[in-house]
Formats: C-alpha cells, sequence, structure tokens
C-alpha cells in the first residue's frame, strides 16, 4: 500500500528511484536548480523527488495506515498486528553503479536493508493465524488468493467499501492521491519518461561512446552502460571476484567519461521544463501530499 515508490525497468536492469529529504526541492519551480557532479550515488537527485514521500514521511505513512488498519479490524474482532515502520533509503541503481566504494563491495548486487528480511518474516507469521474472514474484512487478497471484498456485512456488521483498506485510504486521502483518472499520477510519469529521453540526445550518445571505447580498453565489451549490471545481477546471492572487478572498470569508465554527470544534466533540463509547464499539475500534488502527511500525523497522535 506504499504511495508513491516507484521502480522501473530498462531493458532488464531494474532502476530503483530514491530521494533524500535533504535533497530534493521544496515544490514546483524549485528544481529549477543545476545539476550537481555524480561522484556517488547519493548524487542522482532529480527534480522530480520533490513530488514523491522521502523516506521518513514514507515510513510515517505506512505505520498510520497500519495503525488504523488494526483499529478497524478490531471492530469486526480481529487482532490485525500494527507495524511500526522504519525509513528505507535504499541506494539509487538509476544510473548503475556509480560509487567506487559500491563497486568494490557489492559489485552490481543491491545493497540489503538490515532487518527487512525478518521485518517481513514476523508481519507474514502474525498474520497467518488469522482466519480467512479476517482477510475479506481488511479487503485485501485472502491466504488462498480471493478477490477482495467491497463492502458488505461480516456478524451483521456493514463493511466499508473495499474493507479496512478502503476506509484507511480515505482516511489518510490515499484514495486521492492515487486516483490515476485525476491525470496527477500521470504527471509522474516523467520520471521515466525523462531517462529514456535524455538517452536519446547527442550530448548523452557522445558520453556513452566514449564509456563503451573505455570499456573494450579494459576488455568489456559493450555498447549501452546498463549491459554489465544485466549481465550479474542474477547471478548468486552476492558479487563474485569477477563481477567486482567488472564493476570497478564500469565505474572508471563512467567516471572518465562523465557518463553519470551528463545524464543527471540532461535528465534535470528536461524535467524541470516539464514541471515548468505543468506548475498547476504539480502544486496540486504537492498540496494533496502535504494533505497525507497531515492525516497521518492526526491518525498517530489520536
Amino acid at each position: 500500500m506504499r504511495y508513491t515508490r516507484m521502480v522501473i525497468a530498462a531493458g532488464v536492469g531494474t532502476l530503483l528511484l530514491t530521494g533524500c529529504a535533504d535533497d530534493t526541492p521544496a515544490g514546483p519551480g524549485a528544481g529549477a536548480s543545476a545539476a550537481r557532479e555524480v561522484v556517488t550515488e547519493a548524487d542522482i537527485v532529480l527534480p522530480v523527488s520533490a513530488y514523491f514521500l522521502t523516506p521518513e514521511q514514507q515510513a510515517l505513512v505506512d505505520t498510520a495506515q497500519s495503525t488504523l488498519a488494526s483499529d478497524c479490524m478490531k471492530r469486526y474482532g480481529f487482532d490485525w498486528p500494527v507495524t511500526k515502520a522504519e525509513p528505507v533509503k535504499a541506494v539509487s541503481r538509476r544510473y548503475g553503479v556509480v560509487s567506487e566504494k559500491v563497486a568494490a563491495e557489492h559489485g552490481y548486487h543491491m545493497i540489503p536493508v538490515a532487518g527487512d528480511d525478518e521485518h517481513a518474516r514476523g508481519t507474514a507469521s502474525g498474520r497467518a493465524k488469522l482466519p480467512p474472514e479476517a482477510y475479506m474484512v481488511f479487503g485485501a487478497k485472502g491466504p488462498k488468493g480471493g478477490k477482495a471484498v467491497s463492502g458488505g456485512t461480516y456478524r451483521g456488521k456493514d463493511i466499508p467499501a473495499g474493507g479496512c483498506v478502503g476506509e484507511v485510504g480515505r482516511k489518510l486521502g490515499l484514495d486521492k492521491v492515487q486516483n490515476p483518472a485525476k491525470g496527477r499520477i500521470g504527471l509522474l510519469s516523467i520520471d521515466f519518461t525523462s531517462f529514456d529521453r535524455a538517452q536519446k540526445m547527442p550530448e548523452f550518445i557522445k558520453a556513452q561512446d566514449a564509456w563503451a571505447s573505455c570499456m573494450r580498453k579494459a576488455g568489456y565489451r559493450h555498447t549501452a552502460f546498463l549491459q554489465p549490471a544485466e549481465k550479474y545481477t542474477l547471478k548468486g546471492d552476492s558479487a563474485s571476484p569477477q563481477e567486482k572487478t567488472a564493476a570497478r572498470a564500469d565505474v572508471g569508465c563512467k567516471k572518465e567519461a562523465k557518463l553519470p554527470t551528463v545524464l543527471l544534466r540532461l535528465e534535470t533540463r528536461i524535467q524541470n521544463d516539464y514541471i515548468e509547464q505543468n506548475a498547476a499539475g504539480f502544486a496540486e500534488i504537492k498540496r494533496d501530499q502535504e494533505a497525507v502527511i497531515k492525516s497521518a500525523n492526526k491518525a498517530l497522535a489520536n
């Protein structure tokens, strides 16, 4: 039920888009600042990042959702567990691996998030003890894949439309910000399209050619900068010595060609222009986002 966590695919490689609260612009037009030089993955911050929840805000909303859902379920006699979410700050792989430290330690493999597996197992085990009727009331799919229920009754009590999930969404305002019919989610698709558009521009093509030439000298034949990651990411749970060597060469060539910096500069220009042209829509996204945060704080204060 996360609000706006976006994962996009480019070829086979997976690019995780994240933003940090200290690095994101404050609102419409604030993303007009010049793109920084990319030295580490943390430098990859785009203007549209201001319109996604920060990790801290996402954790707040997730905790409020869990708390309100538990309150709703108690009305029907179910002890639905409350989960206190913690901020998850994943390392961006939008441009592949760009940090020498990450390449040397993890290759192309994602950096594991501490405690994430244990948390998931604990939540699943807590809910596994509940009867199928609990999932019906909750509004999610049942343990055997049954369809979600919209409305209806349980032991003489009316079930909210969409179950407790639907009720919580309306209380927090998530039903409003997640409604594709309103068109604002479509505005956020610039986070996908700017990546594709930037790679068709002459400045990027020149940088990628320089990167490919550098990689050939290092003994690797690739024509697209995400290809090395595609070769290694599905092999094993951790990086092999060969993978780490390839990743270090990749990072060195990206640095020499200034490929991540060029790509960030182009994407920033594309996104800034788009946000300026659609200022009213982005201002509404920001207002709705702030309303969700306010509702989440209120829910947890009660």
